[in-house]
């Protein structure tokens, strides 16, 4: 193996190792937050704190991460375009390294401060995704590759998707190990981070050979949803995409909160209800998908997903014992898992080559927005009544069928 050949596979294993830390970091405390904010014994808030404030608060908190992650994203795609991909990749793994740090300190202290800032931390790390693609583009000699590089990253975040919880319920869970705790994941993670950011230091040969000589655009992330919208074919599609992930987000959040209320799970279980949830997704995009594509229109197989998806998911509150709600729920992350690879080809294969980034670029700013919007929502409505969320993911679903009954999908 020559020394090009070295640096190539070194820089790909820094650029895949990234993809993992900010994975873990998105979903690593879904187990841990949910305990943390509602059960009093945890110390972060006591009895004396009402549940409206807790789970608003915790809607809160979860939907903080998304947003920084929408608003830094095209920034720091901008920025490393014009100073290089290495040098925005050390600043983003650094951030997130300091933010799983600080998450362990204050949960540890029992801060909510510093919660907060270190999830304002992470989440503007977290923007470093179109940083890799980027760096994966760079790194591609054929599109071919290219092809296989995004499907290696894809892969890699749907496996921490599914690890990161389970290893945060775990690693949270004192009754496993008397080491556990609810700040010992995290401190796992800024392990991992200055791993990371070592990896990137070190490992990393800078991929982009020609800087933009572009003036630097603060708002860029603006300017690309100006672009992809002028496209007719595209907005129906979006409007479709948006009202599905919201109908979706708005009860993976809250899964975590709504286990601990009526079921009184520990951190180990959530996480194990995670997990489980990650297999029925990959069950749905990986196996569903396969089977349904070739042989049925995409149209016809999203109309009746979604249509299930709206019937079964007012049911989900209704068992009142674990089994039956897992199996309803399951099954509307399995439908979930078979929507969402239809829904990004259809709004790839209706944009022209020429916007094909900014489109999918898009794409991962609708996910953020309806992530930061599930949270606060959620988090306002669970207090009222367990009921409403899953009210308004079955309404959000409806809506996104009888946008698709006016809409072409290819």
């Amino acid at each position: 193996m020559d020394k090009e050949e070295v640096k190539q596979k070194s820089s790909l294993f820094s650029v895949f190792f990234t993809f993992a830390v900010d994975n873990l970091g998105a979903t690593i405390v879904f187990p841990i937050f949910a305990p943390l904010f509602l059960d009093p014994s945890k110390g972060l808030l006591g009895h004396e704190v009402s549940l409206t404030y807790k789970t608003t608060l915790l809607g809160f908190f979860l939907g903080i991460y998304p947003f920084m992650q929408f608003i830094f994203a095209p920034i720091l795609g901008e920025y490393a375009d014009h100073h290089g991909r290495k040098r925005a990749l050390l600043l983003t793994t650094f951030l997130t390294f300091v933010g799983y740090a600080l998450s362990a300190y204050g949960i540890h202290h029992h801060s909510l401060f510093w919660i907060f800032f270190a999830r304002l931390i992470m989440g503007v790390g977290a923007g470093n995704l179109s940083i890799c693609l980027s760096s994966l583009t760079d790194l591609s000699p054929s599109k071919k590759k290219k092809i296989r590089y995004y499907s290696y990253g894809s892969a890699i975040a749907g496996f921490t998707f599914i690890l990161g919880p389970f290893v945060g319920g775990k690693l949270s869970d004192p009754s496993i190990s008397p080491l556990f705790d609810s700040a010992f994941p995290m401190l796992i993670g800024a392990i991992l981070g200055i791993i990371n950011v070592l990896f990137i230091l070190f490992a990393f040969a800078e991929t982009l050979e020609t800087p933009s000589k572009k003036p630097f655009d603060l708002i860029k992330g603006i300017h690309n949803i100006q672009t992809a919208l002028k496209t007719e074919s595209i907005r129906p599609l979006y409007l479709i995409y948006f009202f599905f992930l919201f109908s979706w987000n708005i009860i993976f959040l809250f899964v975590p909160a709504f286990v601990v209320e009526n079921f009184h799970l520990s951190n180990s279980a959530i996480g194990d209800v995670c997990a489980l949830l990650g297999v029925c997704w990959i069950f749905g995009t990986g196996v569903l998908h396969r089977i349904f594509y070739h042989s049925v229109k995409p149209k016809w197989i999203l109309l009746t997903s979604f249509l299930v998806f709206s019937a079964i998911v007012v049911f989900i509150p209704y068992p009142n014992f674990l089994k039956g709600f897992l199996v309803l729920l399951g099954s509307c992350t399995i439908l979930s898992g078979l929507i969402w690879p239809i829904c990004t080809s259809a709004i790839s294969n209706a944009a022209p080559d020429h916007i094909q980034g900014k489109v999918l670029g898009l794409s991962q700013s609708m996910l953020s927005i309806t992530m930061m919007l599930s949270s606060i929502l959620g988090g306002l409505f669970l207090h009222a009544h367990s009921m409403i969320p899953f009210v308004f993911s079955s309404l959000s679903s409806l809506v996104a069928a009888a946008l698709l009954l006016r809409t072409k999908v290819e």
